[in-house]
């Protein structure tokens, strides 16, 4: 007799290898954003809902498999699309069968404003702890080139309704999202929103336009290949993550390149740890070019 396998979401957090993978859609339901693509790329040809019966026969199939576990992770890209009774309906199952420390989802800003203040309070009530949600950029028109579908205005309004419900926020910032003519707006406005903002988590990532073999590339090579988007450097990206902290504030916002396509790797509190981190990208960049060069090719690129 085979034995049944629960279906688990097809990309998480890094942080979240520990903890339970519990599949509540599929797919991104937005599906639009030319830096993305990635889930027809993985082989999730389109959006759909899973009911909350085969959620929680799926997180009864998980607890089986790892009953120590203790956090738990909502996927695919945009769970909260499964509509919130089921989203609440699972978070508080799950919570019935095992007292978890934490549970964790991805969450676009649009969906999070959509269910509103009280829709979010009402997660909080369920158990949700932290969201982890794509700003990739504090830049409108940056976000419009490549339409994510969300205005700064709206990450922070929902960013205020998370940390006032007691929910933890990580936003994910893209280095390289402005191409090489556009960098320092992209990031001179993404500094200013999480100076303003204020998340509890700051994660950064490498565009990378991927082509994986059998599946559709990354849209976003068709404006590499008419000359609407030219592609940042290697370098370029080192200098947009120096000039990131660079125009930061000393906030209670933990900063880190937790991604293993980042080129450098730097982590810790914007409070305590910024001057280490800056010094350590200093000391990167002072190497002669070719040392640099050899480390660019040295880290390649992946999902």
């Amino acid at each position: 007799m085979v034995q049944k396998k629960p279906e688990t979401p097809l990309i998480r957090p890094p942080s979240e290898w520990r903890s339970l993978l519990v599949r509540v859609t599929r797919g991104c339901r937005w599906n639009r954003c030319r830096f993305c693509g990635i889930y027809p790329a993985l082989g999730e040809p389109g959006f759909s809902r899973r009911s909350a019966a085969e959620i929680k026969e799926d997180i009864d199939l998980l607890l089986a498999r790892h009953p120590r576990a203790r956090t738990a992770f909502f996927g695919d890209g945009d769970p909260l699309e499964a509509g919130l009774e089921v989203f609440v309906e699972v978070a508080r199952y799950l919570r019935s069968r095992l007292p978890v420390e934490r549970l964790t989802c991805y969450a676009r800003a649009s969906t999070l404003h959509r269910l509103g203040r009280e829709g979010v309070q009402v997660l909080a009530r369920a158990g949700l702890n932290r969201v982890h949600m794509g700003l990739e950029s504090g830049d409108p028109e940056t976000l419009r080139f490549h339409r994510k579908g969300q205005s700064p205005e709206m990450v922070q309004r929902v960013t205020t309704w998370l940390r006032d419900a007691g929910i933890q926020v990580s936003w994910y910032v893209l280095l390289g999202l402005g191409g090489r003519d556009h960098w320092q707006r992209h990031i001179r406005r993404t500094a200013w929103l999480i100076n303003t903002s204020r998340p509890d988590f700051v994660r950064l990532r490498r565009l990378w336009l991927y082509r994986e073999a059998g599946g559709p590339p990354c849209p976003l090579w068709e404006q590499v290949r008419d000359g609407s988007f030219v592609e940042q450097t290697p370098e370029g990206t080192v200098l947009e993550l120096k000039l990131l902290l660079e125009l930061l504030e000393p906030l209670d916002t933990f900063f880190v390149c937790d991604h293993a396509n980042n080129y450098i790797n730097v982590s810790g509190s914007l409070q305590e740890d910024r001057e280490e981190m800056l010094a350590e990208l200093h000391a990167f960049l002072a190497l002669p070019e070719e040392e640099r060069w050899q480390h660019y090719r040295s880290v390649g690129s992946r999902i």
